[in-house]
């Protein structure tokens, strides 16, 4: 049965996206430094600013929004790391990247309570 036949739905197209076959087409260094390293720092830096400037609900929802960009980027690094001349980069680059997401997850949630409970910015005071 081919997927064109009657009764068969063809695949959502995120459902490649997240296939663990797929393979990216964009060098790792452009994902890793360009939309990894660079853009998290840009965006973490804004959240650090908006921090004493917003109310709670809208800093969750920016921090929110940083975990996610970090997920995103994960997925993009994982899928684009074999775009390398060395195999041992690309594995390097997924070790890095996955423990950046899980720290940008607990800064994430130790920011957003600090918040909650009106504390000053950490590590300013």
């Amino acid at each position: 049965m081919s997927a064109d036949s009657p009764g068969i739905l063809p695949s959502p197209p995120h459902s490649k996206w997240l296939s663990p076959d797929t393979r990216g087409a964009q060098p790792l260094w452009r994902v890793f430094w360009i939309y990894g390293v660079f853009c998290s720092q840009l965006l973490f830096a804004a959240i650090l600013f908006a921090f004493d400037k917003t109310g709670s609900p809208l800093f969750a929802l920016c921090l929110a929004g940083f975990v996610a960009y970090s997920l995103l980027i994960t997925r993009l690094v994982w899928i684009n790391a074999d775009n390398v001349r060395d195999p041992r980069y690309g594995q390097i680059a997924r070790f890095l990247t996955v423990a950046w997401a899980l720290n940008a997850l607990l800064m994430s949630a130790f920011l957003l309570l600090s918040h909650l409970s009106d504390h000053s910015l950490p590590l300013i005071g």
